[in-house]
């Protein structure tokens, strides 16, 4: 993120997601953090990051956007790291997870995401 007055801290999720149970059950496990710049949190907006999931089926149909991670501020996020954890049903045509950073910045909370990470899970 970068704010007007040229400060940049730049945020990355890192984890692993595994299937279970004979692929009947998916689990992400996860870290949000800070991974680069040491700007002061109120000079980049003192934004609030969470983490959201999406799945994609075979036919290329997706489940949605969902939040899996609380929202923390960023402020928090220099003092430790986010973890997070969701499990979720894996059907038959479910083929992988997608996965991205959101930022809520600003009175008005405005929302923008990082680009999307696709993770493959089934051929």
């Amino acid at each position: 993120m970068s704010s007007g007055k040229g400060a940049h801290v730049g945020f990355a999720v890192s984890g692993q997601v595994t299937l279970l149970d004979n692929k009947r059950f998916y689990k992400i496990d996860g870290v949000l953090y800070i991974s680069e710049g040491g700007t002061y949190c109120r000079d980049i907006g003192n934004p609030h990051l969470f983490v959201r999931r999406n799945g994609v089926e075979e036919s290329g149909r997706q489940w949605g956007w969902e939040t899996i991670c609380g929202r923390k501020s960023s402020s928090r996020l220099s003092a430790m790291d986010a973890y997070f954890v969701r499990t979720g049903y894996w059907a038959p045509s479910d083929r992988a997870i997608q996965l991205s950073i959101g930022a809520e910045t600003g009175w008005n909370r405005k929302r923008s995401y990082s680009p999307t990470i696709t993770v493959r899970l089934t051929d």
